[in-house]
């Protein structure tokens, strides 16, 4: 799938949450671990374990990024939820070295056809992550009009294009902990 998404800092999220409590609905929580894998000396993830709900999942991302957001290539599977030790140490039996840990928490919602969620990563702070998945094969002009969908979603949540962030939270993580 192709992910069309803009993160923007959530500056008073109790206010975020209610907005979209009232647009789309009582929210269902996120939890959320992410174990990122690289190959030695890279300073960009190959591989990510991600484990939450009682379920793991594999993924390897193809990722372009600037000022108007993400647009990321996903390849992802399920393993069952017994299998991320497994998964670690068949991505070290392939050479590939622990990176860095995510971990979100918050809330998410669906509002149409994106996927939104108000999330507190790591110790970065809080965050609005508004997503739409369209197929590979998707035309330019469609995943346009998703980031314009996106643009409307956030400015009606009373975010602002100064809030967004084109760093990856992978940027963000490593410079806190002195690691980029």
């Amino acid at each position: 799938m192709r992910e069309v998404e803009i993160k923007a800092w959530a500056d008073n999220p109790e206010r975020i949450k209610a907005h979209f409590d009232a647009l789309c609905g009582v929210p269902h929580p996120v939890h959320k671990l992410d174990h990122y894998f690289r190959r030695p000396g890279e300073r960009i993830q190959a591989m990510r374990i991600r484990e939450f709900d009682g379920k793991v999942e594999l993924t390897a991302k193809k990722t372009s990024s600037g000022p108007d957001g993400e647009n990321n290539e996903e390849y992802e599977f399920r393993a069952l939820p017994d299998q991320a030790g497994a998964a670690t140490a068949f991505f070290h039996a392939l050479g590939l070295e622990d990176f860095f840990v995510k971990k979100k928490d918050g809330y998410e919602w669906y509002a149409g056809r994106a996927h939104v969620e108000l999330l507190s990563v790591n110790t970065l702070g809080w965050f609005l992550e508004i997503e739409i998945l369209l197929p590979f094969e998707a035309e330019p002009e469609e995943a346009e009009r998703a980031r314009q969908e996106i643009v409307l979603l956030l400015s009606e949540a009373g975010i602002s294009e100064d809030r967004y962030e084109s760093r990856s939270y992978r940027e963000m993580i490593l410079e806190k902990e002195g690691g980029v």
